[in-house]
């Protein structure tokens, strides 16, 4: 008896191993989420993902094939119930969303990107959650070394401004994204001299700064002449007269995807044009 005891004993613990270890049945609605467990090597584990309205998610030939809940603005519940998750990784765009979902007791993470430190533990913590974690530790070294080549770049010290609303003019500080990227190259971000993380902006305080840079956000705020022809006293910066008033991907600096040193090279090169 003892031994049948010993024997199922033994195979209990090795069932319920393997289901640990089993690939987990994912719902993601984060795109930037989406694009770390493809980075991860976890796709497998994706039961389905929230697409984008205007935009493609990388790896785009592999994630058109996916099945889609809807958007991330406006995911479908009841698809995402039907598909019976083991965890749902929402998006801070989802609305409600949690709530509604834990009504059907699943489980959700939430996670923000408001900083490229935030992206690091985001990598981290998706590689808990799929089981690689080892791949996480290394992606997450991979941009580590790509941010800190820039440390001393041509563009450090001068100052910058990024503006996603032509009205009211709205910024972005050092507590978001882009605020953090312009730290990382050295820049000095006006947006940070007035209070809020994405503080309202007046033509008066932008010329009494002076920046060497202005950034549009492309699709939110327009494009770089259009702004200018909006606000056409900002003429008189710096940035206008070098050439300097760019317009730049959103996807380039809001989205908190694994190939941030990509996104951060990519504008760089387009600062330093």
């Amino acid at each position: 008896m003892k031994k049948v005891a010993a024997f199922l004993l033994a195979i209990s613990c090795l069932l319920t191993n393997l289901t640990a270890n089993s690939p987990k049945k994912l719902v993601v609605l984060d795109p930037s989420v989406v694009e770390i467990v493809y980075m991860l090597g976890a796709q497998d584990q994706l039961a389905a993902i929230a697409t984008l309205q205007f935009s493609k998610i990388w790896p785009e030939d592999q994630t058109v094939k996916l099945k889609s809940v809807g958007t991330y603005t406006k995911p479908n519940i009841e698809q995402i119930v039907e598909l019976k998750p083991d965890l749902v990784v929402t998006s801070f765009h989802s609305a409600n969303v949690n709530e509604s979902l834990a009504k059907f007791n699943l489980k959700t993470l939430t996670l923000k990107a408001d900083s490229v430190g935030d992206i690091y533990k985001n990598i981290e913590e998706i590689g808990k959650v799929t089981g690689k974690e080892q791949k996480a530790s290394e992606v997450v070294s991979e941009i580590k070394s790509k941010i800190d080549s820039f440390a001393n770049s041509e563009v450090k010290g001068k100052k910058i401004l990024a503006v996603f609303s032509s009205t009211p003019l709205t910024g972005f500080s050092s507590k978001t994204l882009p605020g953090d990227i312009f730290t990382k190259l050295g820049l000095k971000n006006i947006a940070d001299n007035v209070e809020g993380s994405t503080p309202i902006v007046s033509t008066e305080f932008i010329l009494s700064q002076n920046p060497d840079y202005i950034v549009v956000i492309g699709g939110m705020g327009g494009d770089g002449d259009n702004f200018l022809k909006q606000n056409p006293v900002l003429k008189k910066t710096t940035a206008a007269k070098n050439g300097k008033v760019l317009t730049v991907p959103s996807s380039l600096l809001l989205r908190g995807t694994p190939r941030i040193g990509e996104a951060v090279d990519k504008f760089y090169e387009m600062l330093s044009k």
